[in-house]
């Protein structure tokens, strides 16, 4: 499905049968993670919509924007077959002369916030517009975006908005790499270098909130290619961004008892 106005239609006829609709945005390229948020979403709900839809308002580089890969015909199989029952794929969501955004401004402060001006507000927007067209009952997100569903939590509460935010875990590789879309872009050589950066992470918020950063630091710089964006701490967390072979990569770990 493509047209807002049918996605609309399609939801208030599921509605006025009874049935409960779970929501999974995306911005397609799925991967395991991405199934298992629809899986996730299927237990909650008896209907369940995927929608794919690359959103140039949070891209702060057009290059990220026309380097995101799109698999548009192979997300549509997995996703069915993961549970969905609509796979929502509008070719735009903005008007040319488009003058209304939904800003959050306390839980997109610092972290990706600082580094991508513009981002959580094109994030915010453009999940205020799904909801509006979708009306779930519940959304499902992944935590590897853990700010993301920080600034979502935040306007649903905010704007009284009707849905449930559910997180899902991070999922990840053998190596601890969380899966991304973006990891497709890397190399052979460059994605073992997103494992041990990944690696790195663990070990440095496992040494406790006093040495983590430290600890980090001193990993990060033994891992040839990895150009490190920024480090935070936060409520015992330790979130990190970094760039490798023009792919920016984020994560977050939990951290240990400080030593």
């Amino acid at each position: 499905m493509t047209k807002p106005s049918e996605m609309q239609k399609a939801s208030r006829r599921w509605k006025r049968g009874g049935d409960r609709i779970a929501l999974v945005p995306t911005m397609g390229a799925l991967h395991a993670g991405h199934l298992s948020l629809i899986r996730r979403a299927a237990q909650l709900a008896e209907r369940v919509v995927v929608s794919v839809y690359v959103n140039p308002t949070q891209f702060d580089s057009p290059a990220d924007l026309r380097g995101y890969p799109r698999r548009f015909r192979e997300d549509a199989v997995l996703a069915k077959r993961a549970g969905a029952d609509l796979l929502f794929q509008p070719p735009n969501l903005y008007a040319k002369d488009a003058s209304t955004w939904v800003e959050e401004t306390d839980r997109s402060r610092g972290r990706c916030g600082n580094r991508r001006p513009g981002h959580f507000r094109g994030v915010a927007t453009v999940v205020a517009k799904l909801f509006n067209l979708v009306q779930p009952d519940v959304a499902v997100f992944g935590d590897k975006d853990h700010q993301q569903c920080e600034v979502i939590e935040r306007m649903v509460r905010d704007l009284f908005l009707p849905v449930r935010i559910v997180r899902h875990p991070v999922v990840r590789e053998k190596d601890g790499l969380p899966l991304s879309s973006r990891n497709l872009r890397l190399s052979q050589a460059d994605r073992r270098r997103a494992g041990q950066w990944a690696v790195a992470l663990r070990r440095a918020a496992a040494a406790g909130r006093g040495k983590a950063k430290a600890r980090y630091r001193k990993l990060v710089k033994s891992i040839q290619g990895v150009r490190p964006e920024y480090l935070e701490l936060v409520n015992g967390r330790l979130f990190a961004a970094a760039w490798i072979a023009g792919v920016r990569l984020i994560d977050h770990r939990p951290c240990g008892r400080s030593r």
